[in-house]
């Protein structure tokens, strides 16, 4: 209990911080997001979208519901990144994920950039798994961009997969990692704390093994 308090806590944090710079809303479904994430169309004269992030979400009966979010520079990045804003949330049911992902870059010279991307099909929810040497829960997002508004051509459709890991107990350590082909692998990076935040959990409580 005391874990998930701290957790939230950290994610309560990374919110208000968000909120300092981007309004918060309710979508349609009463899912709380982001607005205010500029999606440029990259087509001169076109007015840029506005769109929020994360998107509200059908709900699945839901085993597991996971929500992450990052701001800062990426731990590692395949392009020049000197901020980046990323996350989303959704949930886990039977093998399936749904959700919503959205991420904005800047840096190396290039102008600001962003994606954002639709959480569907089959995923895996990896509970009693261990990363740098620390037990926790795991989980890989299947994604498809859905609004592209990155100059260098990650066009909608394409597809890649976020991964997500956070640590159990009080030792708190969370990884996550964007990984696409093609064009988009401009935007593979990797992300862990501090400025990572993760949490998955089924109902607020923690998911083990079995």
């Amino acid at each position: 209990m005391r874990r998930l308090g701290l957790v939230l806590v950290a994610l309560a944090a990374a919110l208000t911080a968000v909120a300092s710079t981007s309004a918060l809303a309710t979508g349609a479904s009463g899912t709380t997001g982001m607005t205010g994430l500029t999606v440029p169309t990259g087509t001169t004269g076109v007015t840029p979208h506005v769109v929020a992030c994360p998107a509200g979400v059908a709900a699945l009966p839901a085993k597991a519901e996971w929500v992450w979010s990052d701001y800062g520079k990426p731990s590692t990045s395949a392009a020049k990144v000197s901020y980046s804003q990323s996350g989303g949330n959704g949930s886990w049911s039977r093998g399936a994920a749904q959700g919503t992902i959205c991420s904005e870059s800047q840096g190396g010279g290039e102008p600001k950039r962003s994606i954002v991307m639709k959480v569907s099909g089959p995923s895996k929810l990896s509970p009693g798994i261990k990363r740098s040497g620390l037990l926790g829960i795991g989980i890989a997002l299947g994604v498809s961009v859905i609004r592209s508004g990155d100059p260098s051509g990650c066009a909608v459709g394409s597809t890649g997969t976020v991964t997500l890991f956070a640590s159990y107990y009080e030792t708190h350590v969370d990884k996550a990692s964007m990984r696409f082909a093609g064009a988009c692998a401009s935007w593979d990076e990797s992300f862990r704390s501090p400025g990572l935040h993760v949490l998955i959990s089924n109902n607020g409580a923690m998911i083990r093994p079995g």
